[in-house]
């Protein structure tokens, strides 16, 4: 009777924590955009609200994309590597530019605020600095997971042509 290994066993695991990691990156778009529905692209005041409210959910996307890599890297999952490493350059250039878009759209509202209310000026200076911070921080993680998706994939061996490349859930074999 052949033994199968421990790594073997985990493989049933890969799906059901890819489907987790998907769900830590889709539900916090999903619930930015059912704030601020319907899309109003051409209002400032809407962008603003959009992209803020967009700042506090990045690090569950962060959170769901390194956990796409760790169970890339656990399971030898070279293309999963390869997508992350596209993806994480893609959210990397779309962070930047939200928080270069979010501080322009901050310029363009605050001469709208009550100049009488110094603590609602400094809130709005402050709320506004947190989500550029926030932003910029998560384009650096999100550029660093890709960079070490793209490296991990280089280094994990391409499938001999005669075997079958690996597949997310391994199936039993009768005895």
């Amino acid at each position: 009777m052949a033994s199968q290994r421990s790594s073997d066993h985990a493989s049933y695991l890969a799906a059901p924590a890819y489907w987790v990691a998907l769900l830590f990156i889709a539900l916090p778009i999903a619930d930015t955009f059912s704030q601020v529905w319907p899309p109003t692209v051409g209002s400032p005041s809407w962008r603003y609200g959009t992209v803020g409210i967009g700042a506090n959910y990045l690090i569950s996307v962060l959170f769901g994309l390194l956990l796409i890599g760790l169970i890339a890297v656990w399971q030898q999952h070279r293309r999963a590597l390869r997508w992350l490493a596209i993806a994480n350059s893609v959210f990397a250039v779309v962070a930047v530019i939200a928080a270069i878009a979010f501080v322009l759209d901050a310029l363009e509202l605050r001469p709208g605020l009550p100049r009488g209310n110094a603590m609602a000026l400094r809130m709005f200076d402050i709320g506004a600095g947190k989500a550029v911070f926030k932003y910029l921080v998560s384009a650096v993680a999100f550029a660093w997971i890709g960079f070490g998706a793209w490296c991990a994939a280089r280094v994990i061996p391409a499938p001999a042509a005669d075997e079958e490349a690996p597949k997310l859930v391994q199936q039993q074999r009768g005895a």
